[in-house]
């Protein structure tokens, strides 16, 4: 599967993924134009050349995965401790100080 830059669409053969992650996506390779084309069945001796229906134009498309690079902000919201992880250190600091830390 490719790997395109989320912002520039440029394909990237070895993104960073200590500077930023990748997620499923779908990238626009072609379009198609709208076509007529002779309905299934239709084609009979009074009407040789059949019912035709209009094919609506469309996009081609590919699955990628696009590579997010993480912004200032992420990895400082990164580097700091969630509330989770606050709440767990100082229950195991509690637990450590009455000595009733459960060894798992």
């Amino acid at each position: 599967m490719k790997i395109y830059d989320e912002i520039t669409r440029e394909e990237l053969t070895d993104p960073d993924l200590s500077a930023g992650r990748l997620y499923d996506g779908e990238i626009v390779t072609g379009h198609t134009e709208e076509y007529l084309e002779v309905m299934d069945g239709t084609v009979t001796e009074d009407r040789p050349e059949g019912l035709r229906r209009l094919v609506p134009a469309a996009e081609i498309t590919e699955a990628c995965q696009f590579y997010h690079q993480y912004t200032a902000g992420e990895l400082a919201a990164m580097a700091h401790p969630t509330q989770l992880d606050r709440v767990d250190a100082q229950a195991t600091y509690t637990a450590m100080m009455t000595d009733t830390l459960l060894e798992v």
